[in-house]
């Protein structure tokens, strides 16, 4: 805004204030933290002083002083680390404490009131608030309402009145940097000024700039499940860490960051986003990825194969004998028929007559087979597969006990009439050890009879495929369906499972009961949401079918051409429809406008998505006579780019094999990291990575390596492609050995 001296005078006597009251509040829980590090110690020295060595001679008494001094510790740790955690509030309020202002002025009343909104609350000792913090019900009209008529909800209902003012203001260690007066799109100076800077190694917050839309899906509570599309670069996972923010700050006294879980597309996606929550005051809710989540409820026995090697496989194995069938099989088992299948086996499974036998102990009938079976398709007929097993075996097993123990009690007399036995242990030892051993070929039978055997029963699946896929609606001819059976069957006998097989495994484990339950798991943030398959929302939904679910992607950046949602329509009829939501994203924020311009026209398709209006470099598209030329530029262009203050540089290779040659060439010659497995850790700088592991991430300068036609051959790989071009916020150069992939025709 033009400067106005009383108004800035005005504003930084405001900021001063504001600054004081924080130091004090800040002074006051440093002097809280030493006391309860004093009141701790002391504690300690009474406890040893006091009690000495804590032994059972001392009797009881010293135990119940112990378990006291126990309690009180426990006391004074809870209190020091919420002294922590205010004191770290205050210095970041210390550090900037607001960042816009709002004048409002509620219908029916004659003044307006204002409002600063920073990251916290501040509030002074009368009980007036000095700043809001950005997710109070008031602060939401800074985000959704220019000059004019606005309103806010809040527990008392809707306030509906004007806004006279909408300020911005940039403030570092106590000063007004800038200020200025602004209507509603806040992505003009404050926004500019933060696009054009260069990344660091962390995801940062974004409530400074959170945009209308943004905040529509940040505090939107009205559906249970929202599924968000938005564009590369349109803050879709900064929205879903700011929502869970959000719900933090509403459901304080409801929720905790351990009833909400965020599925990440990979370990260094989860390393990156780790900020965010505590920059935001938060700690980190539970992080995982469904790979982690798969392979751990599938546990051991079996060789899984991870995500990245089947990328590798579908990127780098186009030449081997088998790759079509392999390609087959993928296709087949993320398909919506395969689904249809698997819930008819369930079906099948839960109502196949079970060959149940009478249970008798010594010629005495325990229990008949038609009694297991009424319990099985009766009693029990509303438990899953597994939990009726459980249950009958539960059953028979209490039945048999009384007979059991009489028959020990009558081994044990007979033993004690022989008189070789004086001590009583030994001969109720001895006894039980022959009852079971007789028993033994009895609790075979039982164990044989209730037995659940996963991988037995998905093998049978594939015996008999033909007859299960016979009433589908199939593009699977009989020798395809043939060829899939048999090509699952060789890796199951081998005790093989490939990627496309642990879904379905999972899957069947779940809807047979055989999956831990989830009930403390209230919320579920699913990213990158393009790259699940529709059985894996099902997995998902049977899950956490009682948590609300945000479901955030961009179908064009779907990796894996053979394994992603297909469409939303597709996962939108798994959820409740009259509480499930689809929002739209529909504007870009990361790179300039002439890198998104060139990415947009890799789709080879309409795009209405709008963008920031940022101008930079034009892309380069540079083409070499081989490899070793190209990597001479990369080097090159590395070092021209670093003297420029560029921090972070991503060399985005098709596959590992490129990566790892690409860093072997490199690591002697500047400073360079490489991620090479979704559980590598992230770091910023120079780094070489695939770019199926690049999703998500974004780099001051993209260089994309070798987009000749012998590497991105196909359509398929066109997503693959515009994902790795949409990393680059400032700089993206596209090299190439030989001639230039057809993916990029529209360059010719």
């Amino acid at each position: 805004m033009k400067r106005n001296d009383l108004e800035w005078e005005l504003e930084d006597q405001w900021l001063q204030a504001v600054l004081k009251e924080a130091q004090k509040q800040f002074n006051e829980k440093v002097d809280f933290k030493e006391k309860f590090k004093k009141d701790a110690i002391e504690t300690q020295r009474q406890l040893w002083q006091d009690l000495g060595s804590l032994s059972i001679a001392n009797g009881m008494e010293q135990i119940v002083e112990f378990m006291e001094f126990v309690d009180t510790m426990k006391i004074q740790k809870r209190k020091h680390e919420l002294s922590r955690r205010f004191q770290e509030k205050y210095e970041r309020i210390i550090e900037s404490p607001y960042f816009g202002r709002i004048d409002f002025r509620e219908k029916g009343e004659e003044r307006e009131e204002k409002f600063y909104i920073g990251i916290s609350n501040l509030i002074n000792d009368n009980y007036d608030f000095l700043i809001y913090d950005w997710r109070a019900p008031v602060s939401s009209m800074f985000y959704d309402y220019e000059i004019g008529e606005a309103m806010f909800e809040c527990p008392e209902g809707v306030v509906e009145g004007k806004l006279t003012l909408k300020r911005q203001y940039k403030i570092n260690n106590g000063k007004i940097d800038f200020m200025f007066d602004s209507n509603l799109k806040i992505d003009d100076e404050i926004l500019q000024d933060i696009l054009s800077k260069n990344t660091d190694n962390k995801m940062k917050t974004i409530i400074t700039t959170i945009q209308r839309e943004q905040n529509k899906v940040i505090r939107n509570e009205q559906y249970k499940n929202l599924i968000v599309q938005g564009p590369a670069g349109s803050g879709k996972t900064s929205v879903a860490l700011h929502r869970i923010a959000y719900l933090l700050y509403k459901h304080r006294d409801k929720i905790t960051p351990q009833n909400i879980v965020i599925f990440s597309p990979n370990e260094i996606f989860n390393d990156y986003i780790s900020n965010v929550l505590p920059e935001l005051g938060e700690d980190n809710m539970n992080q995982t990825t469904f790979k982690e989540y798969m392979h751990n409820a599938l546990g051991g026995g079996l060789k899984k194969e991870n995500y990245c090697d089947m990328m590798e496989y579908i990127l780098a194995s186009k030449n081997e004998p088998c790759y079509g069938e392999r390609i087959n099989n993928i296709k087949y088992k993320a398909s919506m028929e395969f689904i249809d299948i698997l819930k008819r086996y369930v079906v099948y499974i839960e109502s196949l007559d079970r060959n149940f036998s009478n249970i008798s102990l010594k010629g005495k009938l325990i229990i008949s087979s038609e009694e297991i079976k009424k319990l099985f398709f009766n009693d029990y007929s509303d438990l899953p597969l597994k939990r009726r097993f459980q249950k009958i075996r539960e059953r028979i097993l209490f039945l048999i006990e009384p007979y059991e123990k009489l028959w020990i009690e009558e081994v044990a007399h007979e033993l004690k009439e022989t008189g070789s036995y004086i001590d009583k242990n030994e001969i109720t030892e001895k006894s039980k050890a022959f009852v079971r051993a007789e028993m033994r070929g009895l609790y075979n039978s039982i164990n044989r009879m209730t037995e659940f055997n996963l991988l037995d029963i998905y093998k049978k699946l594939f015996e008999n495929l033909e007859a299960f896929a016979k009433n589908s609606n199939s593009e699977y001819n009989e020798q395809m369906i043939y060829e899939i059976k048999r090509y699952t069957l060789e890796n199951l006998r081998g005790r093989v499972l490939n990627y496309e097989d642990q879904s379905p495994l999972l899957y069947l484990k779940g809807a047979l009961g055989d999956l831990p339950k989830t009930s403390s798991i209230k919320y579920v943030i699913i990213d990158e949401a393009q790259d699940y398959t529709p059985l894996q929302y099902e997995i998902l939904n049977q899950l956490f079918s009682h948590a609300d679910m945000t479901i955030l992607g961009d179908l064009n950046q779907s990796i894996n051409p053979f394994m992603n949602v297909g469409d939303y329509k597709n996962i939108a009829k798994i959820f409740p429809e009259d509480n499930t939501c689809i929002i739209n994203l529909n504007k870009s924020y990361r790179s300039t406008m002439e890198i998104t311009r060139f990415s947009r026209r890799l789709l080879n398709k309409e795009v209405t998505d709008g963008c920031v209006e940022r101008s930079g470099e034009e892309p380069l598209v540079l083409g070499f006579s081989d490899e070793q030329s190209i990597n001479e530029r990369l080097l090159s262009d590395i070092k021209i780019y670093k003297e420029k203050g560029h921090k972070s540089i991503g060399i985005i290779t098709r596959t590992k094999k490129e990566a790892q040659e690409v860093f072997n060439f490199l690591k002697d010659k500047v400073t360079v990291k490489a991620i090479m497995k979704d559980d590598d850790e992230y770091e910023s700088g120079i780094l070489v990575i695939p770019a199926y592991l690049a999703k998500g991430l974004e780099f001051d300068v993209a260089l994309i390596y070798n987009v000749g036609n012998d590497k991105y051959q196909s359509e398929e790989e066109r997503l693959l492609l515009y994902t790795a071009c949409t990393r680059a916020l400032h700089v993206l150069n596209v090299y190439y050995s030989g001639k230039l992939t057809p993916l990029l025709d529209f360059l010719i």
